[in-house]
């Protein structure tokens, strides 16, 4: 190798126009707040740490297509019809069409509860008020960033964070949990990019980081946001500017303390990974700049000096999708849901089996459906948004046929199909992600597969 084939160190680069927007969703104290089985209560006590909504606004090229992801710090919706209602409504309230808008849940299990079929439980009746704060604040929050939209480098690095755990535990062949399995693999990949203005300052940072937010079981009585309080905390502290999370693919991964009643275990794990996030961000090189060869410098040994050297960041912004038909498991019937629910009498199994029963009513009595993955090209970034929760291989596979672009991958986004697993995982039919699964084993390859030529086009053009 000669001085002349040296590449350049770089990140990669977006440069356009981004502002960011926020709001607060915490809801009352006393709403139905009940996500665990396990759990002896149906209401919230108190709040941990605020709720929050929000996004970053992202134009540029001409004409200047507008992209808003939207995090909501909740847990998921029942139903896709559900989750439907709630986005039309932000989009309209906002005054943004469809494909400019991705509704990406965090995903907090100690969160509220929010489909209308349970108005009639203890706390309940809060809930249609606070659908409709949801909306508002959503809303707000958008304004609030096309209000803020200025020229904007968004740039990303990669680090590690040791939090997320694989939660697959199989003990023998009737024992499967669902929790930290000691010897399993997971990924640790930590995605963080840094938003500066025209003038180099930080206006905002988005981490992606892939880890079910259950530091918090069914003991908590607090509304929290989990983890994700802990680590906007530390990075915002640090930066001075907002910290959006966004929720990778975390469906066989948890954080090492998992289930735990104490709220200071969330905020002690969002730490971490907020730490793990400042550790990426100081490494940064400056907004579009690149790291080249410079001199060879004599000192004993032949030094080799490096320095920074500006180079415009990519200005590309698009928008597509990646569809493939997924077909169905064996799944029961509605009757056979309905003539279960009859003879229930336990109360987890009969939450279990509602959820079931709204699942089985949104997809029909078909043999499959499309799966519609929405991806935006930022310039060299990626964001892939997934309507379900796969398997951490989904974002492993596509980083690494993609590692010169940084590809944040997003679970539970404009819907949510439940989870995707690899087909080897469905030979563990006793895991709770499979016994829930609605599709047959191959699904998440397939997913995989669809997802990786979409990118792959986008690459090419």
């Amino acid at each position: 190798m000669t001085v002349s084939d040296l590449p350049v160190i770089s990140h990669p680069e977006f440069a356009g126009e981004a502002g960011i927007g926020r709001a607060d969703i915490t809801p009352p104290t006393g709403i139905y707040s009940r996500s665990w089985g396990c759990a002896e209560h149906d209401t919230a006590e108190g709040i941990h740490r605020p709720l929050l909504a929000s996004c970053v606004l992202l134009a540029g090229g001409d004409p200047r297509p507008g992209l808003c992801p939207l995090t909501l710090a909740l847990g998921w919706g029942d139903d896709n019809a559900h989750e439907r209602e709630i986005r039309d409504a932000i989009r309209t309230a906002a005054g943004i069409r469809d494909d400019q808008l991705i509704v990406h849940m965090g995903h907090t299990h100690s969160g509220p509860i929010t489909n209308l079929q349970n108005v009639d439980r203890a706390g309940g009746h809060l809930i249609p008020a606070y659908r409709e704060h949801v909306i508002a604040a959503a809303a707000q929050a958008i304004g609030d960033a096309k209000a803020n939209l200025q020229p904007a480098t968004v740039t990303w690095s990669t680090g590690s964070c040791r939090l997320a755990r694989n939660r697959d535990l199989v003990l023998d062949s009737e024992t499967f949990l669902c929790g930290v399995n000691p010897e399993g693999e997971s990924d640790d990949t930590l995605l963080v990019a840094r938003i500066t203005d025209a003038g180099d300052r930080i206006i905002g940072t988005m981490v992606n980081y892939a880890c079910h937010p259950v530091s918090l079981g069914g003991g908590n009585k607090l509304i929290s946001p989990d983890y994700i309080g802990g680590l906007r905390e530390i990075v915002e502290r640090e930066t001075g500017a907002p910290c959006i999370f966004l929720h990778g693919a975390s469906g066989d991964l948890t954080p090492l303390r998992s289930y735990e009643s104490d709220a200071e275990i969330a905020d002690r794990n969002g730490r971490q990974i907020g730490y793990a996030a400042m550790s990426v961000l100081t490494g940064m090189l400056p907004p579009q700049h690149v790291l080249a060869f410079d001199r060879i410098e004599e000192s004993g040994a032949k030094l080799a000096r490096w320095s920074p050297r500006r180079r415009p960041a990519s200005t590309r912004l698009t928008v597509t999708c990646a569809q493939t038909d997924l077909p169905y498991a064996d799944l029961p019937s509605e009757a056979e849901i309905l003539a279960d629910l009859a003879v229930c009498t336990e109360r987890y199994q009969r939450e279990r089996l509602e959820r079931r029963l709204m699942m089985r009513r949104d997809l029909g009595e078909g043999t499959g459906r499309r799966a519609s993955l929405t991806i935006w090209q930022i310039g060299d970034g990626f964001l892939v948004a997934a309507p379900a929760e796969p398997y951490s291989r989904f974002q492993v596979d596509l980083r690494k046929r993609f590692p010169r672009h940084a590809v944040m991958a997003l679970n539970i986004a404009n819907g949510n199909i439940g989870y995707l697993a690899p087909a080897e995982t469905y030979g563990k039919p006793g895991l709770y992600q499979i016994k829930i699964s609605l599709f047959r084993p191959g699904c998440l390859e397939q997913v995989v597969e669809e997802t990786a030529k979409t990118l792959q086009r986008l690459t090419n053009g």
